[in-house]
């Protein structure tokens, strides 16, 4: 029941934060509990919970109820790998040997650690790549690829001479430091019966579009020029049309014919979708001049906090149109997705109770099953203290095994929901930053040392002369 009440909020959350991207418009947040997703996902816990009830008691209920009486005899030790190893196993103490066949004769807690704390550093390391791969695509769209900070856009009815007089006066302004003539129009791009609607880029100067533009690949890094013969067409929406580098991809826009273009790269890119060209590609295909009804302009370095002052009277020529500045579409960007931070500790909190439930139950089972073991070391003569990190080693090894297989699962799983909140004109981050990994492990470290700390009394109280008293 509490999972359903809270999860029914969260991810829906995480979905509708999502979209505000694309639609800012959207103010009111309204999660209304669904009763169908509801009794569907505590159907399918309940049938985990019996299922996982039976396994564990088959067995039992099949034995003999004079064998269920008598003590169950410790599991038997066995040889490991690395005892065959001998320069490696000779250099081994007393109490790493122990602690490596501990580890591999119980098998099954074994297994059922590795898989939780597996669990829980996959949950954190989803918390924290959400975070790295949305939070910062604003940043890297606008500083590092899209390098322009404003664009102006024309009257469509502007004379030939005041778009000349509006390029001049841009010229001579010291607070811009350039400014490029661009053509953009919405076009659907098809591909594999798959339609995708992008602008069309054509600038009066390809090398001066490159300065405002980076087009480069997101994996390796290359960088990109514009050819005659290509376009280049950014990341998701080439994965949507799954369109590859020399495919063929039909460009189509009202009533005008389709035109067929050979896709050169693939660029990264993170907020809606392009096709770039150049100018003579443009007027080979359309037979054409492309109309330049738009303005790249790139200020100032001192002169950036003062846009809006700027971009007042650069609106006093008759071409001006409108002014957009990039600054607003980050910040916009920035504060919607600063919401995230409540989902990250959601997880983080979810990811703990996780870590906590499976270590301690783990424990408490382990200790259970290993009283007399455990008092026929104090007999031996170790403290509390060496008995505990006896146990402690165990559970240290286990968290570092479950910790790197969390790495994999948590890469997996992130990768997963990355793709699946992901909106039609919005391509979030892949990359999950090293200290994400850091904090991830280090959290579950943690975990691990809190229900450590918890069963240091449950050791403590161990009697040794009552656990080594005969049962029979």
């Amino acid at each position: 029941i509490i999972g359903v009440l809270v999860g029914e909020k969260i991810l829906p959350f995480i979905i509708i934060i999502s979209y505000k991207i694309m639609y800012p418009s959207l103010e009111g947040t309204v999660i209304p509990y669904n009763l169908y997703y509801a009794l569907l996902g505590t159907g399918l816990a309940l049938a985990c919970t019996v299922m996982a009830t039976i396994a564990a008691c088959y067995k039992e209920l099949a034995a003999q109820p004079a064998q269920l009486m008598r003590p169950a005899a410790p599991k038997s030790g066995k040889r490991v790998l690395i005892e065959r190893i001998g320069f490696i196993w000779k250099r081994l103490s007393f109490s790493q040997k122990a602690t490596i066949r501990n580890l591999i004769r119980y098998k099954k807690r074994f297994f059922m650690t590795i898989f939780g704390i597996g669990g829980c550093m996959a949950l954190l390391i989803v918390g924290f790549g959400l975070r790295d791969s949305i939070i910062h695509i604003a940043e890297i769209q606008y500083n590092q690829i899209q390098l322009y900070d404003a664009m102006l856009s024309l009257h469509s009815d502007a004379s030939k001479e005041e778009r000349e007089k509006l390029e001049e006066y841009l010229g001579e302004q010291s607070e811009i430091e350039n400014a490029v003539a661009t053509f953009m129009k919405s076009v659907d791009v098809v591909q594999n019966e798959e339609t995708r609607t992008a602008y069309l880029v054509v600038a009066e100067s390809n090398s001066e579009l490159s300065q405002y533009i980076k087009f480069q690949s997101r994996t390796s890094d290359e960088t990109y020029a514009l050819s005659d013969d290509s376009v280049i067409i950014t990341e998701q929406m080439a994965n949507a049309l799954n369109v590859k580098e020399g495919d063929e991809i039909v460009l189509k826009s009202g009533e005008e014919s389709e035109k067929t273009v050979t896709v050169g790269h693939i660029t990264e890119n993170y907020m809606m979708h392009y096709v770039y060209m150049t100018k003579d590609l443009y007027k080979q295909l359309y037979e054409e001049e492309p109309s330049y009804d738009m303005m790249l302009i790139d200020l100032a370095e001192d002169q950036v906090e003062n846009e809006e002052a700027i971009g007042r009277t650069i609106l006093d020529q008759p071409a001006a149109y409108a002014m957009t500045y990039v600054s607003t579409n980050r910040e916009t960007i920035e504060q919607m997705l600063g919401s995230l931070n409540i989902v990250i500790v959601v997880l983080i909190i979810s990811a703990g109770l996780l870590a906590f439930v499976v270590l301690y139950n783990l424990n408490n089972i382990n200790i259970t099953e290993r009283r007399r073991e455990l008092a026929t070391l104090k007999v031996l003569g170790f403290y509390d203290s060496e008995v505990a990190a006896y146990v402690y080693r165990e559970n240290i090894w286990l968290t570092l095994i479950g910790a790197g297989f969390g790495v994999f699962l948590g890469m997996i799983l992130h990768q997963f929901v990355i793709v699946t909140v992901e909106v039609d004109m919005v391509m979030f981050g892949r990359q999950v930053a090293v200290i994400s990994y850091i904090m991830s492990a280090g959290l579950t470290c943690l975990f691990s040392l809190l229900v450590n700390y918890s069963m240091y009394y449950k050791l403590k109280k161990i009697d040794m002369v009552e656990s080594l008293k005969t049962v029979e």
